[in-house]
């Protein structure tokens, strides 16, 4: 039926173009024959050959276009001197201005001529007239007469709406025709035309090779009949070596086996495939209320654990307790060190130096940062970044009283956390290691800036910085960033990355109060 369809709606729309070819043209030719003629009237006439000639041309040549414009239904006179100033126009404040640069050689050397162009005024058919001077007969003007494009496609569709039912209705003849004679092919393929098919099967492979996790299918016998490329790459095979294969043979203990024989699903399973851990769900194929198959869907757990991580702000607490407890071991081993030279002035002046490092850090935040998590996540990286050598200050102005209502502890440890940790990472290979962080809240919205010392990021990369898999590390995994600019996507936030003048960069975060501060 499709192609009986097609083939007489292609033989309709052809010969409506033709014709609709041909009347837009008979539309065009007559507003083009128009408008010349009109032109050519104007500028024969004495008065306006005079009026040209006049101290004062547009006080006599207004008045006469506009009379004209009106009566020939015209979107437009303009008369104008050899200099294209215009002594007629539609829009009076214009008169006396030079015309558009549009091309008019040819009526600047005595031409009669239509064409189409936009000046001043809207997309336009023209017809350029000269006028000559009644008793020299050298030329002392020209005038212009031009109808509007939009208005000409209104006359052309109102000519073409006859012949566009015409065409409808043959067309609702043929669909209804091949709509009958079809009905029992229809029926064989599922009611599916054989492009719906093909769209089906295309859409079903683009979307098989677009999700993050591995797809593999087996059929009743547990033969594999479908892998994605997913599932290759964390499988480590080739997509057409295993189709046809047993699905154990790949995955082995999969369990789909016992998912085909019950007709029950299997969640959140784990399995090893080589040195690998993979997450899986099992589903049947269900056709006809019977077991065809089944799909097993998985991912790495190791990927799957580091995005929950990244996700919670687990990894940034994880460095921080590391941090502390490798400082710790080490003010321990000097401290012990510094017993047995006896040394005791010395190892409690060292033993003391730190707390009172981090008892000043505590006591600038104490009381101006109250929620506790975001304290704790500062105090936390202010230990990291003494391990690695990181000067690190914060502004002492900062001051955080309550977060936006629609907005999390976790939030701001995901956001705050990542940003620092990115500073961190920029500094692992320059000689000066500085951190800056403010928060500030006010009325309208909290504002926290990230700035470190490490070297520009190159404005190509800056301009895909936050898209998931952009980094500029060597090793990055370009994740960070991303699940930042999503999560204030969510909160309705923004962030924005600078370059600093004097070196170094910058990022911006801004969270609104609006929804409920």
């Amino acid at each position: 039926m499709l192609h009986s369809v097609i083939m007489v709606f292609l033989v309709l729309i052809t010969a409506g173009l033709l014709i609709a070819q041909n009347v837009s043209m008979n539309v065009q030719s007559s507003t083009a024959d128009k408008a010349m003629s009109i032109a050519q009237v104007v500028a024969r006439v004495p008065h306006v050959q005079q009026a040209l000639l006049s101290d004062n041309p547009s006080e006599t040549l207004q008045p006469f276009a506009e009379r004209w414009r009106v009566a020939t239904d015209a979107a437009f006179i303009v008369i104008s001197n050899m200099e294209a100033i215009r002594f007629s126009y539609p829009i009076p404040e214009k008169i006396g201005t030079p015309m558009a640069n549009l091309y008019r050689d040819p009526v600047l050397q005595g031409n009669e001529y239509v064409y189409i162009g936009k000046g001043s005024l809207e997309p336009s058919l023209r017809a350029n007239v000269p006028i000559f001077h009644p008793d020299t007969g050298l030329q002392i003007g020209f005038v212009s007469v031009g109808y509007y494009l939009k208005d000409i496609n209104e006359t052309f569709m109102e000519s073409f709406k006859q012949i566009l039912f015409a065409l409808f209705v043959g067309l609702m003849f043929s669909v209804a025709g091949a709509v009958y004679l079809s009905g029992n092919v229809k029926k064989a393929i599922f009611g599916l035309e054989p492009y719906e098919i093909a769209t089906i099967l295309k859409e079903r492979t683009a979307t098989l090779e677009a999700i993050r996790e591995g797809v593999v299918a087996v059929d009743v016998e547990g033969r594999i009949r479908l892998v994605n490329n997913e599932a290759a790459k964390v499988l480590g095979i080739e997509e057409q070596a295993v189709i046809g294969k047993q699905v154990d043979d790949l995955i082995p203990r999969s369990g789909l086996n016992e998912v085909i024989r019950s007709g029950s699903a299997i969640y959140d399973e784990e399995h090893y495939v080589g040195n690998t851990i993979i997450l899986a769900n099992s589903v049947p194929i269900i056709v006809d209320q019977k077991v065809s198959g089944a799909v097993i869907t998985f991912r790495d757990r190791t990927e799957v654990n580091r995005m929950a991580e990244a996700l919670t702000g687990v990894h940034s607490f994880v460095d921080i307790l590391r941090a502390q407890t490798h400082e710790f071991k080490n003010k321990m081993h000097t401290i012990s060190g510094l017993i047995q030279l006896g040394q005791y002035d010395e190892a409690i002046r060292f033993a003391t130096d730190g707390n009172i490092s981090r008892q000043g850090l505590f006591n600038q935040l104490n009381g101006r940062i109250r929620d506790s998590v975001i304290f704790g996540l500062l105090l936390g990286k202010a230990s990291v970044m003494r391990e690695k050598g990181i000067e690190f200050s914060i502004d002492a102005e900062s001051y955080l009283e309550e977060l936006p209502i629609h907005v999390t502890s976790g939030d701001i440890v995901l956001v705050l956390g990542n940003l620092l940790q990115n500073a961190i990472e920029a500094l692992a290979n320059t000689e000066e290691k500085l951190i800056y962080v403010s928060i500030l809240q006010d009325v309208a919205e909290l504002t926290i800036l990230v700035q470190n010392s490490g070297p520009w990021i190159d404005k190509d990369v800056a301009a895909t910085i936050f898209q998931m898999g952009v980094t500029t590390k060597p090793d990055g995994g370009g994740l960070g960033l991303a699940l930042v600019s999503e999560k204030l996507q969510l909160i309705g936030g923004s962030i924005v990355q600078s370059n600093l003048p004097l070196g170094g960069v910058q990022f911006a975060v801004t969270i609104p109060y609006s929804q409920g501060w």
